[in-house]
């Protein structure tokens, strides 16, 4: 719950929608559970892809 809650809202409700982060979350989601994907692979390519939004857009 605190997973599901704080990566949609990193600020609290009152804060903004972090979008980025939810569409991450979403692409995981279906790697693991419609390509069956190991986990490691799915967390490795979620982090480097975090990483490079963040830093670069």
């Amino acid at each position: 719950m605190f997973f599901g809650y704080h990566v949609p809202w990193p600020e609290g409700f009152t804060g903004a929608f972090d979008w980025t982060s939810v569409l991450i979350a979403l692409i995981a989601a279906i790697a693991l559970f419609c390509f069956k994907r190991n986990v490691i692979e799915v967390n490795s390519a979620c982090a480097v892809i975090g990483f490079i939004l963040k830093t670069f857009f």
